[in-house]
């Protein structure tokens, strides 16, 4: 059986007055993660909190999530790492989840 693609969330706050700098720094992510193994990206701002933003991309198995996951994580990283300037909490605690899609068992 072929394994599902994962669904991945990943949640964080920027720092007020950092908006521009890391909405700039955003662009590039999308290309980097893709390189990586990455579908889908897609990027969202909460509308009750303003500077919350979640980043929701798939991948195709848990050891290319857990890989970015660690990268994204990583003050090392020469991108993902950048992203330190700017989150109010420090990088390595950012929230980051993964899912399998289990709609497909619901009866309706």
């Amino acid at each position: 059986m072929q394994e599902q693609s994962i669904q991945v969330f990943m949640e964080y706050k920027i720092a007020e007055g950092k908006e521009s700098a890391y909405q700039a720094w955003i662009k590039g992510v999308a290309n980097e993660l893709t390189a990586m193994g990455a579908e889908n990206f897609r990027w969202f701002e909460a509308l009750e909190q303003p500077g919350l933003f979640v980043e929701l991309f798939t991948v195709p198995s848990v050891e290319i999530y857990e890989r970015i996951k660690d990268l994204r994580r990583s003050r090392e990283h020469p991108r993902f790492g950048e992203l330190a300037n700017w989150v109010h909490k420090p990088l390595e605690q950012i929230n980051c989840w993964a899912f399998r899609d289990r709609s497909a068992t619901i009866e309706y």
